[in-house]
């Protein structure tokens, strides 16, 4: 047995108490539940991608495997190729999405039957239901009745600060001016930033 398939076998080993052996076409076909066809198929692949084989048929003589290098052999080429099918099936989920908006969670959902989009959306509405209840997340409307609450009081403290620091500093008429246009400045920008957190846009 090569390094590579000694490898392949370490990752795909046959299942607990089946022994390994040498077998012939027919043999394996049926032990791994497919068409002799089949196994032809497999015989003419790409020698890269080809089953491995001990001995190669000829006229009059079938092809011999080792029953654990054949059978680690399909079960790596069936997990490639559902990694290939789940990486197809995501590609066209995206371009969906892309095309027609929505979630993953829409598009999944449209996969389910009615029965199953309903059960689905009893859990998510049960879910949602008890996060809202551990406060895990606000409403939309509650969170920007806090942040106008929180605003209004930093802005209160805020208009304050410039007559408060000309008479703490002795600041002029110019200074105090120049101070109030940069706090104005200032909470124009943080209400900007929280109508845009709000509304979803960032």
């Amino acid at each position: 047995m090569l390094g590579a398939e000694r490898d392949l076998v370490a990752k795909y080993p046959l299942p607990e108490g089946v022994p390994d052996a040498l077998v012939n076409k027919n043999l394996l076909a049926a032990a791994l539940d497919v068409s002799t066809t089949t196994i032809d198929k497999w015989l003419v692949l790409p020698e890269d991608d080809r089953i491995p084989f001990v001995e190669r048929g000829t006229n009059g003589r079938s092809y011999v495997f080792r029953l654990s290098v054949a059978f680690a052999w399909r079960q790596a080429r069936e997990a490639a190729e559902a990694v290939q099918r789940q990486a197809s099936e995501d590609a066209s989920a995206q371009l969906r999405m892309a095309l027609t908006g929505g979630s993953i969670q829409d598009q999944a959902r449209m996969a389910l039957s009615p029965k199953e989009q309903a059960e689905a959306l009893k859990v998510e509405q049960a879910w949602i239901l008890a996060a809202h209840a551990r406060r895990e997340f606000i409403r939309a409307d509650e969170a920007a009745q806090q942040f106008e609450a929180v605003l209004a009081a930093i802005r209160d403290t805020m208009d304050a600060a410039p007559d408060k620091l000309a008479r703490e500093l002795g600041l002029g008429g110019a200074e105090v001016e120049a101070m109030q246009k940069i706090i104005d400045a200032t909470m124009l920008d943080a209400v900007a930033r929280v109508e845009e957190i709000v509304s979803g846009e960032t």
